[in-house]
């Protein structure tokens, strides 16, 4: 049996749209899915099989869809857009924010009962469950579909979302809170259910997560390394940003593409990766070693060996046991990331380093000279800012790209 975890992380949850997206291309069925919290509404839409309607809701979402606040106070709150002319706006309603202790959630409420269709969940064979709190009880709940009474579904699931930024309200004389304090990841609901093999789809949101010890449990995480914002971001640009970035992201992680913040379609070797490495000339091995302020008298070869490419490692974020393949799909990342190569696409090596050239052509003097030039300016900075290193250390290898011949 094969089974589903969706982490809870309120607009982040587009990102699980995505996936999903991607598990119909790749043809998985699950039979238990569970989840907290939006990744319990998005669970409960994926047992009903609603992927045209989940898409929609996503895709064309608003704040005013989730909680009762104007749409122009939100831009202003998320946008940091105050200034003398709306900031009595502003006030107003925090003041309608501390007098109902909170936002209130009726338009999501509204959102769930129009779109969740109990009958249809509960003839499922697929097992559902979720985790909310029950603040009344000082108790988590961990709960599968049959142990809901009936027609009450849309309003545990609701129980599941109560962000403390929510007004309260009662359900069967109780007061719960979001999931996410008590577990934000359910996986040992699955496992306890009989389920040995599970995909779990994270959101990297704040939430207690369960530790897990069991020997037999095999789980494949799916998880953004790019920012998927606030959680109460509910705007259109950010959700299709992140449905994007789940779709490709699920891809990656069972298509076997490599990279991080892109996706690399690549059968290189160790041996060729290191050779493209070593291959990089005199000049810049030299700059390379005065922006990381290195030995100036050991020889080329070894001070690319011995301290800047463990240099690269570190700013990369890369285990420190990684392969030079990962050391050099690491740097054409970066040369992508730094030139804004467009990362929703699969790329071979090659042609992400074509791209990144590319665009730093078609940019130069418009860009290198009125930024990329002020990084220098104080050493200090540079020593502090992980970032700026890795600019600047992209500028180098860029001014001597022919090197990196794929």
């Amino acid at each position: 049996m094969l089974g589903l975890t969706l982490e809870g992380g309120g607009a982040k949850g587009a990102y699980q749209i995505g996936a999903w997206q991607a598990f119909r291309e790749l043809n998985f069925e699950f039979q238990g899915i569970t989840g907290t919290s939006v990744g319990a509404l998005n669970g409960a839409l994926m047992v009903q099989e609603d992927f045209d309607k989940a898409y929609e809701i996503w895709h064309n979402i608003t704040p005013h869809m989730v909680m009762d606040i104007d749409d122009r106070i939100y831009e202003m709150l998320s946008g940091n857009q105050l200034n003398t002319a709306n900031i009595h706006i502003i006030f107003e309603e925090i003041g309608k924010f501390v007098k109902g202790f909170g936002f209130d959630t009726k338009p999501l409420e509204s959102l769930i009962k129009q779109t969740l269709d109990e009958e249809k969940i509960r003839r499922s064979k697929v097992d559902f469950g979720f985790v909310t709190v029950s603040l009344t009880d000082f108790k988590p709940m961990e709960i599968f579909k049959e142990d809901i009474p009936m027609m009450k579904m849309a309003d545990y699931l609701m129980a599941s979302s109560y962000l403390p930024i929510f007004k309260s309200k009662k359900l069967d004389g109780k007061n719960f809170l979001d999931g996410s304090f008590y577990n934000n990841l359910p996986i040992d609901m699955l496992y306890h259910k009989g389920y040995k093999n599970i995909i779990a789809v994270r959101l990297l949101s704040k939430g207690r997560i369960k530790k897990l010890s069991y020997p037999d449990l095999n789980i494949t995480y799916v998880q953004p390394y790019r920012d998927l914002g606030s959680i109460i971001d509910f705007t259109k640009k950010r959700a299709q940003y992140n449905m994007r970035l789940g779709y490709f992201d699920t891809l990656k992680a069972f298509r076997g593409l490599k990279g991080r913040r892109y996706y690399i379609k690549t059968n290189i070797k160790e041996e060729k990766a290191l050779r493209i490495i070593m291959s990089i000339r005199e000049g810049a091995i030299k700059e390379l070693g005065e922006l990381y302020y290195l030995s100036p008298v050991k020889a080329s070869n070894r001070l690319l060996l011995e301290d800047i490419i463990p240099k690269w490692i570190a700013l990369m974020d890369l285990e420190e046991n990684c392969s030079y393949v990962d050391v050099l799909i690491g740097l054409v990342e970066a040369l992508a990331d730094y030139n804004h190569v467009d990362c929703f696409y699969i790329y071979s090596l090659s042609n992400l380093l074509k791209r990144s050239m590319k665009s730093y052509n078609s940019s130069v003097g418009r860009i290198e000279n009125k930024n990329i030039g002020l990084l220098l300016k104080t050493e200090f900075l540079l020593k502090l800012n992980r970032e700026k290193l890795i600019q600047e250390t992209v500028r180098i290898i860029i001014k001597h790209h022919e090197d990196l011949l794929l």
